[in-house]
This record gives structure tokens, sequence and C-alpha cells, in this order.
């Protein structure tokens, strides 16, 4: 009787370990749209920078980041986080453009398999 346990966990192991699970796992990263701002924009002080797109992903979208720094200093100036739950969101936010400052804008997406994928805009204020 214990040959027939040892045999149907050994069974058990082996199937859960096999290939196919393996090759099933999502493997499609989330393709991100930045619409707003284009790379190398120039805006004047007080404008607002609207930061807007699309992601969208094979199966779902579990989370986005929405990072907004000073390129000049490093300082994180927003840092915006949505969790979507879908299979495509829009993002849509704005900040108000401040003289002298050279804005990096990154948008960052992972799908619940955490492939992650990254899109980067920078622009400027006079």
């Amino acid at each position: 009787m214990q040959a027939g346990y040892l045999l149907l966990i050994t069974t058990i192991v082996f199937a859960s370990c096999s290939k196919n699970k393996e090759s099933e796992r999502d493997k499609i990263f989330p393709v991100i749209t930045i619409n707003t701002p284009v790379n190398g924009q120039s805006f004047t002080a007080g404008q607002s920078i609207p930061i807007s797109g699309t992601i969208t992903d094979n199966e779902y979208i579990a989370e986005v980041h929405i990072h907004v720094s000073n390129n000049n200093t490093g300082a994180l100036l927003m840092d915006v986080h949505i969790y979507p739950g879908t299979n495509s969101t829009n993002f849509n936010e704005l900040i108000t453009a401040s003289t002298g400052i050279n804005y990096k804008i990154q948008v960052i997406a992972k799908d619940r398999a955490v492939n992650e994928s990254r899109s980067v805009v920078e622009v400027s204020c006079n």
C-alpha cells in the first residue's frame, strides 16, 4: 500500500513540473504608449505638462507607475500608482512646468506574471 502512495506522489510531482506548464506561462510584456508629452518637447513656466497614454497587455495589467523626476537633480516630483486589473487602461496626469527643469517622465507597467515594461520621455521648461 505504501508503494501505491509513493507512486501517486511521484506522479503528481512530475506532472506539476512538466514543461507544458512552463511554456504556458505568460511571457508577453505590457505595451506602453505615451501620447503626451512628446520626447524633447519644451514648455514654458506655469504651463501644464499633460502625461497621457495607454497600456495594453495580452492578459492582465497588475500595476502602473508614473514617475516624474527632475533630470538635473534626480528629485522625484510625481509618483503615481495605478492598479487597473484589466488588460487595457489609459492614464492621464498633469504636472506644472517650472523654469529651468528638465523632466524625465517614466511609465512602468507590470502584468500578473511580473513582465515589466518601461517607457521614458524627457521634456524641458524654459
